[in-house]
């Protein structure tokens, strides 16, 4: 028995709208993640950032430029070192 055309039609439909979701999923990480990055950098003091041997400054610029790659760094690596020197 192979599937009407209805069903393969329904299928397609169901593939596709599943896909527009996984893409706008990424597209939201890939916008959100630095915007987070920034505006927690930008929240921290200048201080805490010299204590940690980093620049505010550049953390600020950095996810803007490089999108998730530097977030990711940031995240992983300057804010615990930061927060930790913030408090």
């Amino acid at each position: 028995m192979s599937p009407s055309v209805q069903e393969m039609m329904s299928a397609a439909y169901a593939l596709s709208l599943l896909a527009a979701v996984l893409f706008v999923l990424v597209f939201i990480v890939l916008l959100v993640l630095p915007l987070y990055c920034v505006i927690d950098a930008a929240k921290r003091s200048s201080v805490a950032f010299e204590k940690a041997d980093s620049n505010k400054t550049l953390w600020i610029v950095l996810p803007l430029v490089f999108g998730i790659l530097a977030g990711v760094v940031y995240l992983a690596a300057v804010r615990p070192k930061v927060k930790a020197l913030s408090q």
